[in-house]
C-alpha cells in the first residue's frame, strides 16, 4: 500500500508540473501576441502620420507655388496664408506672422479652389502638445471622410474625428528663406505619439 501511495504521489506531482508548464507557455504566447499586435497597429499609425506630415508640407509648397504665380515679381507676399486673399490692385498681402506661430493646413472647399487648394489657418500660440490632453489640442484634429476615407481638417459632410492631429510651425522666416515642422501626433492608448518633417523653402 505504500508503494501505490508513493506512485500517485509522483504521477500528481508530475501533472502539477506539466500544468505549470502549460499555463507559462500560454501566458508567455498571450504576451507575445499581444505585443505583435500593438507592434502592427504602432507601424500602421507610423505609416499614415509620415504620410500626413508629407501631406501637410506639400499643402505649404503648393502655397507658396500659388502665391507666386499670382505675384511672380513681387518676394514679400511668397509665404500669403491664403493665396485669394492677395490683393492685386495695390498688391497687398497677410503672409506668416513670425516664427514660432502655429499654423493648420486646411484643404478648400472645391468651389473656393480658383486660387489655390490650400491655405493656412492661424492655430494661436498654443502649439500643438497631446500631453496636455485632447481637449487642449482640438484645433489641430484631423477628420476622415465617409465617401472617400481621405483625412481632412474640417468635420462637414459627416466626416469623423480621427486619432491623428497636424499643425505647421515656422521656424525661421523671411523674404529669402523659411523652415518651418510640420508636426503630426496621436495617441496609442493613453500614450501620445509623434512624427516630424522639417521642410526649408527658398525664395526665388
Amino acid at each position: 500500500m505504500i508503494k501505490i501511495f508513493a506512485k500517485k504521489g509522483v504521477v500528481l506531482a508530475e501533472a502539477i508540473v506539466t500544468i505549470s508548464i502549460l499555463i507559462m507557455c500560454a501566458i508567455i504566447a498571450g504576451s507575445i501576441f499581444t505585443n505583435a499586435s500593438t507592434t502592427t497597429s504602432l507601424s500602421k499609425d507610423f505609416l499614415i502620420a509620415n504620410g500626413l506630415a508629407i501631406e501637410g508640407a506639400e499643402s505649404v509648397r503648393n502655397i507658396v507655388y500659388t502665391n507666386r504665380m499670382i505675384l511672380p515679381t513681387d518676394k514679400t507676399c511668397w509665404l500669403t496664408l491664403d493665396p485669394a486673399t492677395i490683393n492685386l490692385d495695390n498688391k497687398t498681402c497677410v503672409s506668416v506672422a513670425a516664427k514660432e506661430v502655429n499654423y493648420i493646413p486646411f484643404e478648400k472647399a472645391t468651389g473656393d479652389q480658383t486660387k489655390g487648394k490650400w491655405k493656412l489657418d492661424n492655430g494661436g500660440a498654443t502649439e500643438l502638445d497631446l500631453s496636455k490632453g485632447a481637449v487642449a489640442n482640438t484645433a489641430y484634429l484631423l477628420y476622415v471622410s465617409k465617401d472617400n476615407g481621405r483625412y481632412t481638417t474640417s468635420s462637414a459632410n459627416d466626416a469623423v474625428a480621427s486619432k491623428f492631429y497636424r499643425s505647421v510651425r515656422f521656424l525661421n522666416v523671411d523674404d529669402n528663406y523659411a523652415t518651418l515642422e510640420v508636426e503630426v501626433a496621436w495617441f496609442e492608448g493613453s500614450k501620445p505619439w509623434n512624427t516630424t518633417t522639417v521642410v526649408y523653402l527658398i525664395n526665388k
